[in-house]
């Protein structure tokens, strides 16, 4: 049996997704696919624009077989923790066999050199790496600069000048250390992006970015987008956008002002991704406070990217502390009913409890997603007006 992992935010499910789940099956024989999708929070440090369960539906209606949810502290992750949590979980189902992930690049061979290159760190550019931290400059502009300045050397003269500048390269170079450090037996093939670039906000071409799909959907003109979603999932998305379900890190403003000004330098300085400098900043500077965006700005320095500065305001929202939480569970979001011998097939493979209810899943295990979809639920409540379910209470997507 041939089955091949994705790994996704569908934030929110586009044509360029549609495309990923076609081509994958074709080019890898895959009798499966199955996918592990971001649930309420993304990794830009932001709630999903829309609840995670419309989003699995979405996938499962254009192509995938399975959806599992990828735990909150790893999806508002690095990016090298968000990839390794998400192979992890493909990992322990023990019977994966394909990865198949986007990249600007499109070159197998380039994006694994640059992996064992970042996994084994030889000398040279861990000297070079950390003499351009210390002169300020951020974790992703050094490594750059570090590769820019190896290139000389033959380990790195196969990766091309400008293949960590762009985000999917850089994700999928996780993907592939992370298969590296766990061994794994997963076959990784990667896909050229035909999207528009990743953060470009403009619709001009049949598969856009999800950035310019997000903006377009929450401006004045959202039936703009029709040509770059599929048709199953236009409808939901535009009626979202008339009902107000659309949520942004805006939504998050009061919340987490709440949580800030009960805190202390020193209890900001235990969650995750949360420095001692930054902590300091933040309670230094709090009484400026307007909102999420704009704090975030304002926290921003030349070493600190505001996607940084996202997810470490959003970890002590959602209070995601810095104590290590092994992967210890698989969530279900969702199946097709057609895949049902995929279920039995994984419930005999699998090395880590798999379930789709939290009552059957480990009580501790479940606590943060627990809070942070009930969180989101709260947030999308007061500004629909409408009441949302508890997420225990949420049943499974079937199509």
């Amino acid at each position: 049996m041939k089955i091949t992992g994705i790994i996704a935010e569908y934030n929110p499910f586009h044509n360029g997704h549609a495309y990923q789940l076609s081509k994958a099956r074709e080019l890898t024989g895959a009798d499966y696919l199955i996918v592990v999708m971001s649930g309420d929070y993304v990794q830009r440090g932001t709630p999903a624009i829309l609840e995670k369960h419309s989003r699995a539906r979405f996938a499962l209606e254009n192509g995938a077989d399975l959806v599992l949810e990828l735990p909150v502290r790893f999806s508002t992750a690095s990016a090298m923790d968000f990839a390794a949590g998400a192979v992890r979980m493909l990992d322990a189902l023990n019977a994966v066999t394909h990865l198949c992930f986007g990249s600007e690049s499109g070159n197998l061979d380039a994006l694994d050199a640059a992996a064992g290159i970042l996994e084994e760190e030889p000398e040279i550019y861990r000297s070079t790496l950390r003499s351009a931290l210390k002169s300020g400059a951020s974790y992703p502009a050094a490594r750059q600069k570090a590769f820019d300045i190896c290139r000389k050397e033959p380990l790195f003269s196969t990766v091309p000048s400008d293949l960590l500048e762009a985000p999917n390269n850089i994700l999928g170079i996780e993907y592939l250390r992370a298969i590296r450090r766990l061994h794994s037996p997963i076959r990784p093939v990667t896909l050229t992006r035909t999207s528009d670039n990743y953060h470009s906000a403009r619709l001009e071409h049949g598969f856009a970015s999800a950035t310019a799909v997000r903006e377009t959907l929450t401006g004045p003109e959202p039936e703009r987008i029709s040509g770059f979603v599929p048709e199953n999932v236009l409808s939901p998305l535009l009626e979202a956008a008339r009902q107000n379900r659309l949520l942004s890190e805006e939504d998050l403003s009061l919340p987490l002002k709440y949580q800030l000004l009960k805190s202390t330098p020193e209890s900001l300085a235990g969650y995750l991704d949360v420095p001692e400098a930054l902590a300091n900043r933040i309670h230094r500077q709090l009484s400026e406070y307007t909102g999420f965006r704009q704090f975030a700005e304002l926290l921003k320095t030349r070493e600190t990217t505001r996607t940084k500065i996202n997810r470490s305001l959003l970890h002590i929202l959602l209070q995601l502390d810095r104590k290590p939480q092994p992967l210890s569970h698989l969530r279900i979001l969702g199946f097709r009913k057609s895949s049902a011998p995929l279920l039995n097939h994984l419930k005999q493979h699998t090395d880590l409890p798999l379930g789709s209810r939290l009552a059957v899943l480990p009580a501790d295990a479940v606590r943060e997603d627990l809070f942070a979809s009930n969180l989101y639920h709260s947030v999308l409540a007061c500004k629909t007006g409408i009441p949302q379910p508890d997420e225990r209470s949420l049943p499974i997507v079937l199509v």
